[in-house]
């Protein structure tokens, strides 16, 4: 029953919004007529983007970070609505101090006062979970996020409408609605393992420990976590969306300030793909809410992260088919794109893999133009995937949840760099990290414990039959004779002697396991041409050459002819 009027309440809230919105801007025009209806309406001339930004906001709580979410998806909304979207990102309305210390005592049991030497009461940073403060503690300065009150009650309200209003939307087949099924799902999702604030310091802690040994990648360290309370390192320096901000303003002095300490745009871009690349695919997990309010400008061009509610993790299953997704669409084979995204995806039962396929073909025409016997890149990497999406939601092609945060990351960190760094070339550089990835996975593979110990199996079988059975064909091969290199007439033939034979072995073993070695780091199609495999090819026939001459000057030759000719 309780639950029951709590959405009763919000329904009509929602309600009361909406129609107060659609009245403004119906009403625009005569507003200015009437100042006492102005003064209880919302702003009449506002354009669609900002009047969808302000409708969020007024609703609050779940639509605040539903907003935030949609900025980042620009297959959904058009690129005006996205930029609209950024302000929820971090100029919600806050909430009262004393909230904040009343939820900070309730979760710690401490007041700020015994907890922190100083703290700032103005908020540095407010969304729609909560809000953040400055603080200090021993020398240290730190971050203090405290959750919104109820934010709790008024997310789960809001879910339960969603997914009411997501049932009415399947059950009538309410086809011009149905592109708000995939956000709200996802969103649905996210949300839940968002709120508990515990959830994210794990991740951090994670992140942390995995960019230990990357100079370009600052994760804060955690202080202190509880559901509502999270206390971290405080980064020193802007974030991006401040930087784009003053970009659009003309801030000349704080873009001057960024220069003197050696801002360089295009290094913090290629940090940035090399950060995130790195994150998913050699470790399997990754900040997934790469709005430009969760990324920092350090000195030294060093790439800072905060806010880690929403991150991904993949298998290895699902990281070498994105990698190999990803590279593919920079060497412009939609073929084997649509093979890797169809193998990080579930079908349904109205899929349709022939329409998914063909419209891939008519996407490669578009993406690509030809320029004699190569294709080159006419769209970006957010356009293509974009398409993608698209396509694979209009043929019921569904990739897994965390590939769906891979992507949208990835369309985020495009979009952000095609704006602060105009110029740099995301597919080029994108290739090579996927290339540099594919070749370390290699080598991981090929020196694991467990394939050195089947190498060491294999390796015994090797010398103990194959290697052996090699050495005495050589040997036959060596008796009948090298064109001029028979014995002659009346000298004795040579020994078979064992050193000979256990060189000659050890030799072919040698032989067979550096061409599997090379074989196995190999990623790439076998050509002929300026490339690795004609190394490995040239390499192997001299290693046979310089074998072939060594059976020719076997040991235990040249002495017995000496004794002959004695």
């Amino acid at each position: 029953m309780g639950h029951l009027l709590n959405n009763l309440r919000r329904l009509s809230w929602i309600v009361r919004v909406l129609a107060a919105h659609a009245l403004a801007n119906a009403l625009s025009p005569r507003l200015t007529r009437w100042p006492w209806l102005a003064a209880r309406l919302p702003p009449g001339e506002l354009a669609g983007p900002r009047r969808l930004a302000s409708i969020l906001e007024d609703l609050g709580g779940t639509f605040i970070k539903l907003g935030q979410m949609l900025a980042l998806q620009p297959d959904i909304l058009s690129l005006e609505y996205c930029n609209a979207l950024f302000d929820l990102m971090d100029r919600v309305a806050p909430f009262p101090w004393e909230e904040a210390e009343r939820i900070f005592r309730e979760e710690t049991g401490r007041p700020f006062g015994e907890e922190f030497d100083a703290l700032e009461r103005r908020p540095v940073a407010t969304a729609s979970i909560g809000q953040v403060y400055v603080a200090w503690k021993g020398g240290v300065k730190l971050a203090v996020k405290v959750q919104r009150p109820a934010v709790e009650t008024d997310f789960a309200g809001d879910i339960r409408l969603m997914v009411a209003m997501l049932g009415i939307i399947r059950r009538l087949r309410l086809k011009r609605l149905f592109w708000m099924i995939e956000p709200m799902s996802e969103f649905v999702g996210w949300t839940r393992e968002e709120l508990d604030y515990r959830n994210e310091a794990r991740y951090m802690e994670r992140l942390r420990a995995n960019a230990g040994d990357n100079p370009w990648e600052q994760v804060p360290a955690v202080w202190l976590a509880t559901r509502r309370v999270l206390v971290a390192d405080f980064l020193e320096g802007i974030t991006v969306l401040d930087y784009l901000r003053a970009v659009e303003a003309g801030d000349e002095v704080r873009l001057h300030r960024l220069g003197a300490a050696g801002f360089d745009a295009h290094a913090l871009g290629r940090r940035m793909i090399d950060n995130f690349l790195g994150d998913a695919f050699h470790h399997g997990i990754f900040h997934a809410d790469l709005h430009p309010a969760n990324l920092m400008i350090l000195p030294g061009n060093v790439v800072g992260y905060i806010d880690f509610g929403i991150t991904g993790v993949l298998s290895q299953y699902s990281r070498h088919h994105l990698v190999m997704m990803t590279l593919a669409y920079t060497r412009a084979d939609p073929e084997g794109m649509g093979s890797s995204f169809l193998k990080v995806s579930t079908l349904d039962a109205g899929a349709d893999l022939q329409a998914f396929r063909d419209g891939l073909k008519r996407f490669a025409e578009v993406w690509y133009e030809r320029q004699g016997r190569q294709s080159r890149l006419r769209k970006n990497f957010t356009l293509v995937m974009l398409d993608m999406l698209k396509l694979s939601r209009a043929t019921s092609v569904w990739p897994e949840r965390d590939v769906i945060k891979y992507i949208r990351s990835a369309i985020a960190i495009d979009g952000l760099i095609t704006r602060f760094a105009p110029g740099f070339d995301v597919g080029v550089y994108l290739e090579a990290v996927c290339d540099r990835h594919l070749r370390l996975a290699a080598r991981q593979a090929l020196f694991r414990k467990g394939q050195w110990i089947d190498w060491t199996r294999a390796g015994s079988h090797l010398l103990r039959d194959g290697a052996l059975r090699a050495a005495a064909a050589l040997d036959r091969f060596s008796a009948a004779g090298w064109p001029g290199s028979g014995p002659r007439q009346g000298e004795p033939k040579p020994k078979d002697t064992l050193p000979s034979r256990g060189l000659q072995a050890l030799r072919v073993s040698a032989i067979a396991f550096g061409v599997s070695s090379l074989m196995a780091v190999r990623h790439e199609p076998i050509e002929l041409g300026a490339n690795l495999f004609t190394a490995e090819a040239l390499l192997c026939a001299l290693s046979l050459t310089l074998l072939g001459w060594s059976v020719y000057r076997i040991p235990g030759r040249q002495p017995q002819k000496e004794a002959y000719r004695a």
